[in-house]
């Protein structure tokens, strides 16, 4: 059975970022997964501190909240980062935490198997191809931190009200065909 982990960049819960990935969980389901939720704004832990020691060790050596995490994510078989667009980038905690995953750049064990990525964004705007491009970079990253392929990219603009991805049944479908196409594709 594959393990799904999704990754919350949210700070309000049920937003519009994790409803899509709620319907990726759906969708990995429906393809025999286990799925589980970090919500990281429940969560405490610093940035990165650039101590490098994580390229020594493989591991970060800060013991926060985020330790647990990382033993998540080194089992799951698919990583999802879900998380709404501020300021043209994503959320202070999915980008706090992207910086934090720089221990798996290092893990000497990281290229041993192959794993699926995705990575979800919700914006207000109506600048579609921005949003997207800087997405599409922010995923790629995902190359840096292991063998994952594939790994897809769900840039969704125009959705302002927190509610509003919830009332889309277009996009609950294309998030869930992404959750099962990540799972089916291992």
């Amino acid at each position: 059975m594959a393990n799904v982990v999704g990754i919350s960049g949210s700070p309000r819960r049920g937003g519009n970022s994790e409803t899509l990935l709620q319907a990726a969980f759906e969708g990995a389901r429906e393809a025999g997964a286990d799925c589980q939720m970090v919500r990281l704004n429940d969560l405490t832990y610093r940035g990165c501190q650039a101590c490098d020691a994580c390229f020594l060790e493989g591991r970060c050596p800060y013991q926060d909240d985020l330790a647990g995490v990382y033993e998540k994510l080194r089992e799951a078989d698919v990583w999802i980062f879900s998380s709404p667009v501020y300021y043209d980038g994503v959320s202070g905690q999915l980008k706090t935490f992207f910086d934090r995953c720089r221990c798996f750049a290092s893990d000497r064990r990281k290229k041993e198997r192959r794993r699926a990525a995705a990575l979800i964004v919700t914006y207000e705007a109506d600048r579609t191809e921005f949003y997207h491009e800087t997405a599409r970079r922010l995923a790629a990253y995902f190359g840096w931190f292991g063998r994952f392929e594939p790994v897809e990219v769900m840039a969704e603009p125009r959705l302002g009200p927190p509610e509003a991805a919830s009332e889309r049944p277009d996009l609950l479908v294309k998030a869930r065909a992404m959750g099962r196409r990540l799972v089916e594709g291992l």
